[in-house]
């Protein structure tokens, strides 16, 4: 009797060991994202990614999404990650200045036109070694862009740079305001949720965005006029913490692998690409809002405004040799 109460409880003991082993192993990984659940990134790129990167992870071990700055500020993405509060961030490089600096050559007017150039550039400068340096806390899953911004006003349409003088508007990022400053211009902060309600009250004139933005926020009722110009695109990034990739299995770093990099990034150029053709060309069909088609006159009046735009950029960076060595590179992919 006693032998088999020994042999009972070693049984016992050795399952709740086993249990307890597996509890460890399996974990939950937090994916961060600023925009609600619903939002053009969080709906159509992070969770889509999530989905398809669970359905390959061992038993036990999965990536959740926690939109809406639950774990926090747009801002704070890439330190949330350094910290190990997300695991995955959304991280718009330019809203950390100094972070990532050579990332945001794709800002200067001409560079990208959309998504999948910006795809391109960015990911051949970090296999050629040229961001590097800027990515060495994190695992890269993703490097990509907007397409590049249009305009769009409140007001008067715009069909020329000299009419933006004096105005205020909405801006992307300090470079931002640097451009609008070039045309007499002023750029203003403003938080995406507000945008509406700063255009709505006449506290700016205009913003430059993209289209999914413009759909989301319903930027049509208050700001009809877009002039299709490509301004800057913004670089994007999903980044994650290195360590805890380096926690994982080998098989399960192998998923990681397989779902990061250039295809990943090219597939979010492609939706990213698509969604604002498809936005615009029901904005056009609709026929409530107005579009402001540049001919190439048109357009050289664009160019030569921010003629200054590249310059001003490399003297604006950290390193202004290596800058000036990325900006030249960058032309180069995008065969200027």
């Amino acid at each position: 009797m006693f032998n088999k109460l020994l042999k009972t409880t070693a049984i016992a003991l050795f399952c709740a060991s086993s249990l307890t082993a597996t509890l460890a192993e399996a974990r939950q990984m937090r994916v961060s994202s600023f925009e609600p659940a619903q939002g053009f990134y969080s709906a159509k790129i992070l969770q889509p990614w999530i989905d398809k990167v669970n359905a390959k992870l061992s038993d036990g071990t999965e990536f959740k999404l926690y939109p809406g700055s639950i774990l926090g500020a747009p801002p704070a993405q890439a330190d949330l990650l350094k910290a190990g509060v997300a695991d995955v961030a959304l991280v718009v490089p330019t809203y950390t200045p100094g972070v990532f600096p050579l990332t945001g050559v794709v800002e200067v007017p001409g560079i990208v036109g959309n998504g999948a150039e910006g795809a391109d550039i960015l990911n051949t400068l970090f296999e050629d070694g040229s961001l590097a340096g800027e990515y060495t806390d994190y695992k890269v899953i993703a490097l990509f862009t907007t397409p590049s911004y249009r305009f769009f006003m409140a007001s008067d349409p715009v069909t020329e740079p000299s009419q933006l003088s004096g105005l205020k508007l909405r801006s992307p990022s300090k470079f931002g305001s640097e451009l609008f400053d070039m045309v007499g211009a002023s750029g203003v902060g403003l938080p995406a949720p507000q945008v509406y309600e700063g255009l709505e009250r006449g506290v700016v004139s205009g913003a430059v965005w993209v289209m999914d933005a413009y759909r989301t926020f319903r930027l049509n009722e208050v700001a009809p006029n877009i002039t299709t110009t490509g301004f800057i695109a913004s670089p994007m990034a999903i980044l994650m913490n290195k360590a805890t990739y380096d926690s994982l299995s080998d098989a399960d770093k192998a998923v990681i692998d397989e779902m990061s990099g250039r295809a990943t990034a090219e597939w979010i150029a492609s939706v990213v690409d698509t969604t604002d053709a498809e936005i615009e060309k029901s904005f056009r069909e609709n026929g409530k809002v107005n579009f402001v088609d540049l001919d190439d006159a048109g357009q050289a009046a664009w160019d030569e405004a921010f003629a200054g735009a590249a310059q001003a950029w490399v003297k604006g960076q950290p390193d202004a040799d290596a800058a000036a060595t990325t900006l030249e590179r960058a032309k180069e992919i995008a065969g200027e």
